[in-house]
Formats: structure tokens, C-alpha cells, sequence
């Protein structure tokens, strides 16, 4: 393996990779993935939401329709001519008017805590709004200072990048292609060179049997960080 023009790619490539990773770690895109990670969850927040809306609703509806019928027959039972009541259903006539009235306040009740279920959902649905609203206007301020950057180091990542192809063509394919293949993993400085007994990048004590190979063949990789260990 020609380990020097590998290298000389190398050398050009970490200057694209500074700015690659100027980029990634920039903390206005940093900011970008928080504010739309905050908006995907208020959009699922809000949808959530309205599924409880919707169930509350449907629960509302059934319980008006209860009360009115229970009312209905209460209505039916005060209206009778008590005179005509037969003296011996009386008991069972105040026992069903007893029903009545307790069903009809039981409901009532749980109609007052299904409101209040609804006045809940309406507040924090309006909250989870306003956090969506606010994380969208602040994701575009940032947004917006990120792609000055991205455009400002734009035209010297593409010059560079043009650099690399010219030198690719000096570069021996299988060498090429594990380089990629590494540098596509987030592995770099993907060569690096043998540190004493340790590797260049990490500095992982080799093993002597690992030395012994990596004299022999030239090059290693290293177990820890992944790079090429290259013995020159």
C-alpha cells in the first residue's frame, strides 16, 4: 500500500471534515433538533388530546341522554293522581321515586366531573398549542443563523471536495474504498500512524502479537476506535 497518498487525501479531507463538524455540532442546529423535536411532541400532544376530547364528548352525550330520560320518568311518576295509587304500591312507588332521585344526582355529579374533565383538556390542549406556535418561531431565528453559516463555508467545502476527486484519482481503489467505508462510520483520522506500541488515535497499548502482524502487513486495525494503524 502507498500509505503516502492516502494520506495526502487524508490531510485534504480533514479540512472538510473540521468544517463538517463545525456544522453538526453548531449549537444553532443543536437548537433546531430540540425546538423540532419539542414541536413533533405537541403535534402528538394535541392529537392526543383531541382523541380525549372526542371520548369525553361522546361520554357527555350518552349521560345528557340518561338524565333525561330518568327525568322523563320522574316527571311521569309526580304527575300520577296519588289517590289512584293502589294503597299497596305505595312503598314501592316512594322506592322507585327514591331511585329516581338518587340516580338523577349521581349523574348529575358525574356530569359536573366530566365538564371539569373537558375544562382540563381545553386548557392543556391550549398550552401544548402555544408550546408548538413558540418552538416553530424560535426553530426559524435559528434556523436562519445555521444556514448563514452552512452558506458562508458552503463555496469552501465544495473547492475542497473538488480537491479530493483530483486526488482520489492517485489513490488505490481497495484503499480508497476501506477509507470511504471508515469515513462514512464518523471514523477519523481514519489512517493514523503507530505511537510507539500504541495506536496514533486512541493510544490502545497493541498487543505484542498485534505489533508483530501490523510490522508484517503494514497496516491494522485498531479494536478500540476503528481506525487504520499504519506502520511506516
Amino acid at each position: 500500500m502507498d500509505i503516502k497518498t492516502i494520506l495526502s487525501y487524508q490531510e485534504t479531507d480533514k479540512k472538510l471534515y473540521q468544517m463538517e463538524q463545525s456544522l453538526a455540532k453548531d449549537p444553532n442546529k443543536q437548537r433546531c433538533n430540540d425546538l423540532n423535536q419539542t414541536a413533533r411532541d405537541s403535534q402528538q400532544k394535541s392529537s392526543q388530546l383531541e382523541d380525549q376530547a372526542g371520548t369525553v364528548l361522546r361520554e357527555l352525550n350518552e349521560l345528557k341522554k340518561n338524565i333525561k330520560t330518568i327525568k322523563a320518568h320522574g316527571d311521569e311518576f309526580l304527575g300520577s293522581d296519588v289517590e289512584k295509587i293502589d294503597i299497596e304500591k305505595i312503598d314501592e312507588a316512594i322506592m322507585k321515586k327514591d331511585r329516581i332521585s338518587s340516580n338523577i344526582t349521581a349523574l348529575d355529579k358525574k356530569l359536573t366531573k366530566l365538564a371539569e374533565n373537558i375544562n382540563q383538556i381545553l386548557a392543556e390542549f391550549n398550552r401544548t398549542i402555544k408550546i408548538y406556535n413558540d418552538a416553530k418561531l424560535q426553530y426559524q431565528k435559528f434556523k436562519s443563523i445555521y444556514d448563514a453559516k452552512v452558506k458562508e463555508l458552503e463555496p469552501q467545502m465544495n473547492e475542497l471536495k473538488k480537491q479530493l476527486l483530483v486526488l482520489e484519482k492517485s489513490v488505490d481503489p481497495k484503499t480508497m474504498e476501506i477509507y470511504k467505508r471508515k469515513r462514512n462510520d464518523r471514523i477519523f483520522p481514519v489512517f493514523v500512524q503507530l505511537h510507539g506500541n500504541a495506536c496514533g488515535r486512541c493510544r490502545m497499548e497493541l498487543s505484542a502479537s498485534a505489533i508483530s502482524k501490523l510490522k508484517s502487513e503494514q497496516i491494522l486495525p485498531c479494536e478500540n476506535c476503528r481506525s487504520i494503524i499504519y506502520f511506516n
